[in-house]
């Protein structure tokens, strides 16, 4: 994926490092992305709820554990067009 996209919907490096990373992995802990991306974890966690208010990626809860899932590219392509349109 194109990250000129990414940035120009305003995420950081960081952000689209682990976007991109839940990409590949599906459904994952915060683990594996940590290792990964070799992004401290406080920076990891930040930059998850960031992802997450902007509606780039969502979790569900299994045995009290948060497992993070990106979002389709295609929504970040229909929000940009929607916001063209505007």
């Amino acid at each position: 994926m194109d990250t000129k996209i990414l940035e120009e919907i305003g995420l950081s490096k960081n952000e689209i490092k682990i976007y991109l990373e839940l990409l590949k992995l599906g459904e994952s802990s915060t683990g594996p992305i940590i290792d990964n991306t070799k992004i401290a974890s406080s920076r990891v966690y930040h930059s998850l709820n960031i992802l997450l208010d902007k509606g780039l990626v969502t979790y569900i809860t299994k045995n009290k554990i948060k497992y993070f899932r990106a979002e389709e590219p295609e929504m970040i392509l229909k929000d940009i067009d929607d916001k063209r349109k505007k």
